[in-house]
């Protein structure tokens, strides 16, 4: 068999040089000599490589297996749990960092939302007052029995909502 047919019949990526099997590490792209107790070895030994390979697999690792996907959750909780001020000083550390998110973050918003995102008081006085229900008394009613009490729902609207409700003909239409 000449050499040309034996280099056709290895599976692609492989030469042989010097009498050795090559191919290619398929992070760098560089040839690589496979150890002989690795024979499917398709990355080269630098430390780049190396992770990429590790990278490769704990992704496919996370996809396919639901123990190990649950246990790394598991730890990385009980990390971030066992330091809680990690990201608050990251972000103090690296303002680049910081500003590229919020970059990042207001295209995202854009894009969602055309550039609107919500605000914890919509009201411009700063008025902290929520929606819910409240007891009303008369002030100054210093009687013993309450008998002007009322239980009375609250909706807190935002300043955006139509204040002029003359061209609207009946008011359940605006509540």
């Amino acid at each position: 068999m000449s050499s040309e047919a034996f280099r056709s019949m290895l599976p692609k990526g492989l030469w042989i040089w010097e009498g050795k099997v090559e191919r290619r590490c398929e992070h760098c792209g560089e040839r690589l000599i496979p150890r002989p107790n690795v024979p499917h070895q398709r990355y080269c030994s630098k430390a780049g490589c190396q992770e990429a390979r590790r990278n490769r697999w704990r992704k496919r690792k996370l996809g396919t297996d639901k123990d190990y996907r649950d246990n790394q959750y598991d730890a990385q909780k009980r990390w971030r749990e066992s330091h809680p001020d990690y990201w608050k000083g990251y972000r103090a550390s690296h303002p680049g960092y910081v500003e590229r998110n919020r970059t990042l973050q207001r295209e995202r918003n854009h894009r969602r939302r055309g550039g609107l995102i919500a605000k914890r008081y919509e009201s411009s006085d700063g008025n902290p007052m929520r929606s819910g229900y409240y007891r009303m008394i008369v002030a100054g009613g210093e009687g013993i029995a309450k008998s002007d009490e009322y239980l009375v729902k609250l909706d807190i609207l935002p300043s955006t909502y139509p204040r002029d409700t003359s061209f609207l003909p009946d008011c359940k239409q605006i509540t």
